[in-house]
């Protein structure tokens, strides 16, 4: 009890001495429990782990996943409510069937799907992805743009779940 007033009187201290903001995030940092848990299995829907795309019925380039990294978390809100996310890095490998010269703006799609241990969808999104290309073959990756997968107040663990990835045929 003696520690839990000393950290009180410690956030009055600080909130009278700095902006806002900053107290603002101290207190979530403070009252925001994050535990790593569990991930669940990442797979790619069989048939649409690769993408060819054709023009006039040529065959211009393939896509396909190059490397999914993934972290899981479980997170615990001031109110009690718990979340558990899978934050996912994912980076594609482009290659040109055809013989370029001048190289376009080119877009694709692919889909993430979260299924529970029923196989039943929990969670589905569709992401696009837009390129520009400078050689034959090249590798893409989202920079910092992670996918973040939330489940809110989850009765069951997510490692249970399995996580698909796969191409949108246009």
């Amino acid at each position: 009890m003696r520690h839990f007033l000393l950290f009180i009187l410690f956030l009055l201290t600080i909130s009278c001495s700095r902006p806002s903001s900053k107290i603002i995030e101290l207190q979530e940092d403070v009252f925001n429990e994050k535990q790593s848990i569990a991930c669940p299995k990442v797979s790619f829907i069989e048939g649409l782990d690769t993408l060819i795309v054709t023009f006039e019925e040529k065959k211009i380039y393939k896509v396909k996943f190059h490397e999914v990294k993934w972290i899981c978390y479980s997170k615990i809100s001031k109110d009690r409510n718990q979340t558990d996310n899978i934050d996912l890095s994912i980076s594609f490998k482009v290659d040109y069937i055809d013989n370029i010269d001048a190289f376009k703006a080119e877009k694709f799609t692919f889909i993430v799907a979260l299924l529970n241990k029923n196989n039943d969808i929990i969670s589905k999104e569709k992401f696009s992805r837009s390129f520009l290309s400078n050689s034959r073959s090249e590798i893409i990756s989202n920079n910092d743009a992670l996918i973040n997968i939330k489940v809110n107040n989850s009765n069951d663990a997510i490692y249970d779940h399995g996580l698909l990835l796969g191409f949108m045929k246009n």
